[in-house]
């Protein structure tokens, strides 16, 4: 009897080794302010057409290319230069948030997007990290 029921057991166990957590699964976590991605556009749309969305407050996602070394500034990938995410900074001059450095994935913010040596830069009181795009790559 043993001896029947232990392919069942190793097939249990390989089934439910198969059962891990996708990347839709895996939980989104916020640093700082929630973030509501629900108008989020696409970094490189943004970049693109930066004219018209430069002073204007603006929810814009895209893969993280680079955590700096604090944690409070993260890049975004475009076509051409990353858009510069920096944490809102307290008078004592502490981060509003810090991702990890080991951060990887997707990161929501909304802030003013400005131009500041030639770079788009938005000032974020919170980042939504997420292991897959909330926007529609083509919006």
């Amino acid at each position: 009897m043993m001896v029947r029921l232990l392919p069942l057991l190793l097939l249990g166990l390989v089934l439910g080794a198969c059962g891990g957590a996708s990347d839709a699964d895996q939980a989104e976590t916020t640093y700082g302010t929630p973030v509501d991605a629900t108008e989020a556009m696409p970094a490189p749309a943004v970049a693109a057409e930066d004219s018209l969305y430069v002073g204007h407050r603006v929810t814009i996602d895209g893969r993280l290319t680079a955590v700096r070394t604090s944690g409070c500034e993260i890049h975004l990938a475009t076509d051409a230069t990353p858009i510069v995410v920096t944490a809102t900074r307290s008078d004592a001059e502490s981060c509003a948030w810090q991702v990890p450095r080991d951060a990887q994935g997707f990161a929501v913010a909304s802030g003013t997007l400005r131009v500041a040596d030639d770079t788009l830069r938005l000032t974020a009181d919170g980042v939504r990290m997420t292991p897959v795009r909330l926007s529609s790559p083509d919006s």
